[in-house]
């Protein structure tokens, strides 16, 4: 996750710290019943003990909301046709490279709309209105007010859609005191718009997700993280709650933790307390002496930090404010805002109607708020982000895996994309032998990496994994029509990434490759 980059629109990343004393902040939270959050984290980390590695991660998505938003960064060519008539198979491309010229292409429509298009960049101004009859026209001061305002509201919003957690302490930091001036109205803007609670404090913000869709999860957890150090951390995280303010360094695991739960786990819990500085660094003594940290040198606890990461783990209760309603536009507008794109497939008649009624709008709100353009195709819709900043992946990326994992898209889409003559379906199933072939075609031409030359097999399911959390492939039924065997299918956003259509017979292939 990288959010620094929101905060150049501004140039106020250092400014905005002195800031925080004169900050409005929002109406005071309701207490929280710190015990009942306690017990709660504590079933937390029985249930964490019980699953697969995979599971697990999903349960943690689901139970803090820590993850960052998954977008497409670069735009296709725009056009002019009406958007949502074009299939994502035959409309623009990304592709950066000349195309072969074999024979004359047909571009289908348009992909960004006009409306996003002119508010989706990061130095987008803000658009004058119609003025109410006798009010005198904003002077040159007034107008570079609102668009800093507008432009301070929209970097400290994007920072917290891809790092929901800013401490200051930890990266983001520098924003905190911008998240803290425009503190009401950012926490108005999230409730209405995406359903998410916004807690801001004096030494953090925290945005409250909501749980994502089936699957959505995948590689959102934390790095390295196996089902006993979740457990571990559920548990470290109720100790913090209803513990002392200072934390012993030499603390033993506490009583009724899962057997599973190792040393080396619930060091790798604390640590990574620490590193949300939920735990301060170490200290010498407390502060009225050594003596209440019973065994050598402690850390300092902010409860009202661990309470804020506990906010997800429990429902409801009496004391808590009442959560915002899930209605169909939120709902729908929290799949957008999280995932590289939406199929109107997995909608429901109701919000495929609400979508498309109001995409113009939608579009609007998404680049207003977030700076985000909407890319509307026949098959769904998706947010990008020009400035690639608001995902957790990236594709095209730096590292050989992206890279190889951007090759192998562009030649599947190439041998399976259908014509525009003929039924164009969501997903196209992919023959395994093809993929090995196309695989093997991209080591010859390409040169074969180290972790790939180490590891065929592993690399093949890292590359699969990239495409598969990008939305570019899903799984389903192998089409050599085994029934017990699943593969995998390719969608058809997955062609944004390829060369546009060309309807010559391809000269040649590489020698690995198969129909």
């Amino acid at each position: 996750m990288n959010g620094g980059g929101a905060l150049r629109e501004t140039g106020l990343a250092t400014a905005t710290l002195t800031l925080r004393r004169a900050v409005p902040q929002p109406p005071p939270e309701a207490p929280r019943d710190l015990a009942a959050d306690a017990a709660e984290l504590r079933r937390l980390a029985v249930r964490f003990a019980e699953l697969a590695p995979e599971q697990a991660h999903e349960l943690f998505t689901e139970a803090f909301g820590l993850y960052s938003a998954r977008h497409f960064g670069a735009a296709p060519r725009p056009a002019d046709a009406d958007l949502a008539t074009v299939s994502w198979w035959h409309g623009p491309t990304v592709h950066r490279s000349a195309p072969r010229a074999r024979r004359e292409r047909r571009r289908a429509g348009a992909v960004v709309l006009p409306s996003a298009r002119r508010g989706g960049g990061r130095h987008r101004k803000g658009e004058a209105g119609a003025l109410p009859a006798g009010r005198p026209l904003p002077t040159d001061q007034e107008r570079q007010a609102a668009e800093r305002q507008a432009a301070e509201r929209r970097a400290a919003a994007r920072l917290l859609l891809a790092r929901p957690l800013v401490t200051a302490g930890g990266p983001g930091a520098q924003a905190l005191g911008l998240i803290q001036r425009h503190a009401r109205w950012l926490t108005e803007r999230f409730a209405e718009l995406l359903g998410y609670p916004l807690l801001v404090g004096e030494r953090f913000a925290r945005l409250v997700k909501s749980p994502l869709a089936p699957g959505e999860g995948e590689g959102r957890g934390l790095p390295g993280f196996t089902p006993d150090r979740y457990a571990a951390l559920a548990g470290a995280l109720a100790e913090v709650l209803v513990g002392p303010p200072w934390w012993a360094e030499a603390r033993p695991l506490p009583a009724g933790l899962p057997e599973t739960v190792t040393e080396a786990a619930w060091r790798a819990a604390v640590e990574q307390l620490t590193d949300w500085q939920v735990l301060g660094p170490v200290a010498e003594q407390g502060p009225t002496g050594e003596q209440e940290l019973g065994t050598g040198s402690g850390r300092r606890v902010d409860v009202e930090l661990a309470a804020a990461l506990a906010a997800r783990c429990r429902p409801v209760g009496p004391q808590d404010p009442p959560a915002p309603r899930t209605t169909i536009p939120v709902a729908v507008r929290r799949r957008l805002a999280e995932s590289p794109l939406l199929l109107l497939g997995e909608l429901t008649a109701l919000e495929r109607e609400w979508l498309l009624e109001s995409r113009q709008r939608e579009a609007a709100g998404f680049a207003e708020f977030l700076g985000l353009a909407t890319e509307i195709r026949r098959e769904g819709f998706a947010l990008l982000d020009p400035a690639d900043e608001l995902t957790d992946l990236r594709l095209p990326g730096p590292d050989p895996l992206a890279h190889t994992a951007l090759l192998l898209v562009e030649r599947l889409v190439d041998q399976l994309r259908p014509l525009p003559d003929e039924p164009t379906p969501v997903a196209v199933p992919i023959a395994e032998a093809l993929i090995d072939g196309l695989l093997g075609d991209i080591a010859d031409e390409h040169g074969a990496d180290r972790a790939q030359l180490a590891d065929r097999a592993a690399f093949r399911r890292q590359v699969l994994a990239l495409l598969h959390r990008m939305r570019l492939i899903a799984p389903g039924p192998c089409p050599s029509g085994t029934a017990d065997r699943t593969g995998w299918a390719l969608l058809a956003p997955a062609a944004r990434y390829a060369a546009e259509l060309d309807l010559a017979p391809a000269p040649g292939t590489g020698r690995h490759s198969r129909r």
